[in-house]
């Protein structure tokens, strides 16, 4: 079994006489990353200063590799713990070289100068987090990230088995973020352990083993990122609407976060959408979140707009996989596009299988239908010899809209175009 490196018991703590922190208990094993998540004042910071020292336990114990926190010396939790805080204020126009080197502090005897040991540590930590060639600029004279990978380089020269970060890519930017977190998850496959804070819950999720999700100073869930981030608990939490999909890169949850739309006094057609391949996965969001009776199909079960669609409980006609579509399926689909107010076509992919989600709409008003297409032909993938795109051509002669921006379709739904006038 994996050693345990640290093990919370019953933890409550606080500032001046009132707790912030109620009955913490956590189990930290080595070769562990665990993301520390939840709203602002829910308690994450002030856990993150107890771990250092910062702050002192009032109730409860906290073990450090078999020994209270508290009992360790100065310089031997130095060799033990690490810490980035949130903020690191150094007045002092020290090189960056100086302040990395400042990690390796438990590591020296006293009156000893710092060992070639010492300094390829401190080498190797500037490499490791792009600030090689800051190393001899004053760490006064830095921005704000650079300043934040210098603060990681020196906890990463300190060379600890548990690192404790508070949300330490806050200024850093995108680049150099991935780069970072890649490093420290290396590093606590190596026998040691990481605690970090994190404000990107999509960001933990992806590179973290387990998470925490605090919540008015106790800890509301614990666990692998998947039994963490669930619909219920983050919108219980955080307050929002929250759609829980899976990262295709990562495999890891990814949380979107829908806006809260107001109810507009403004008449809403009913919508059906025709799309297929992931064309539609975002207009379906859009349009559902914006309040329209939407349908969609017909698609595939295994399309990535089927899917999306289905989250959102949209009426949606499918077939198998691989199928051509039934007879009764096109009768539902004639139904559902006159039934209609507007009909919003995408730059799908068209084969013989699918073209009659094409041929329907010569059946019905082409004023109704709005086409997102290219701004030049090809307007869309067309495996039927060019027969799909030339009934899209026929249907846009015919006063078919068209646009070539998802991003415009909501204006165009609230357009005089589709007034309630124009629809009754």
């Amino acid at each position: 079994m994996t050693g345990q490196i640290l093990e919370i018991s019953d933890l409550s703590t606080g500032y001046d006489e009132n707790d912030i922190l109620h009955e913490i208990s956590l189990l930290v094993r080595e070769k562990s990353f665990i993301g520390i998540i939840g709203p602002n004042g829910s308690g994450k910071s002030t856990f993150m200063q107890v771990l250092a020292r910062s702050l002192p336990v009032r109730e409860g114990d906290i073990m450090l590799l078999g020994d209270s926190l508290q009992s360790y010396s100065f310089r031997d939790f130095g060799m033990k713990v690490g810490y980035v805080p949130q903020e690191s204020e150094i007045k002092f126009k020290y090189p960056v070289y100086d302040v990395v080197m400042m990690g390796r502090n438990p590591h020296i005897e006293r009156f000893r100068s710092p060992s070639e040991e010492d300094h390829e540590a401190v080498r190797r930590a500037l490499a490791q987090t792009g600030t090689l060639e800051l190393a001899d600029r004053p760490i006064t004279a830095l921005s704000g990230g650079e300043r934040q990978r210098v603060m990681i380089a020196r906890v990463l020269a300190q060379d600890p088995i548990l690192l404790l970060l508070d949300e330490p890519f806050a200024h850093i930017d995108i680049h150099h973020q991935y780069e970072l977190i890649r490093i420290i998850r290396e590093t606590s496959r190596d026998k040691r352990a990481v605690i970090g804070v994190f404000h990107d819950i999509n960001l933990a999720a992806a590179y973290c083993d387990h998470l925490v999700l605090m919540h008015d100073g106790r800890i509301r869930a614990c666990g692998k990122p998947e039994e963490v981030l669930t619909s219920e608990l983050i919108h219980e939490v955080f307050r929002i609407r929250p759609v829980i999909d899976i990262n295709p890169i990562t495999g890891t949850p990814f949380v979107y976060v829908e806006e809260e739309w107001k109810e507009s006094e403004v008449h809403k057609p009913r919508v059906h959408l025709i799309s297929g391949g992931g064309t539609g996965s975002y207009l379906i969001s859009l349009m559902s979140r914006s309040g329209y009776s939407l349908s969609c199909g017909v698609l595939t079960e295994n399309d990535s707009d089927c899917m999306m669609a289905r989250k959102y409980e949209v009426p949606t006609l499918a077939e198998p996989p691989f199928s051509r579509l039934s007879l009764e399926m096109e009768e539902k689909l004639t139904e559902q596009v006159q039934k209609a107010d507007v009909v919003i076509v995408t730059s799908m992919p068209v084969g013989w299988g699918n073209y009659p989600n094409i041929r329907v709409l010569e059946q019905i008003d082409p004023k109704k239908i709005i086409c997102i297409l290219p701004s030049s032909e090809p307007f869309l993938p067309d495996f039927t010899s060019g027969v799909a795109t030339e009934t899209i051509k026929r249907l846009l002669s015919a006063g078919a809209h068209k646009i070539s921006n998802p991003a415009e379709l909501l204006e165009m739904m609230q357009s005089k175009i589709f007034s309630k006038d124009t629809m009754q």
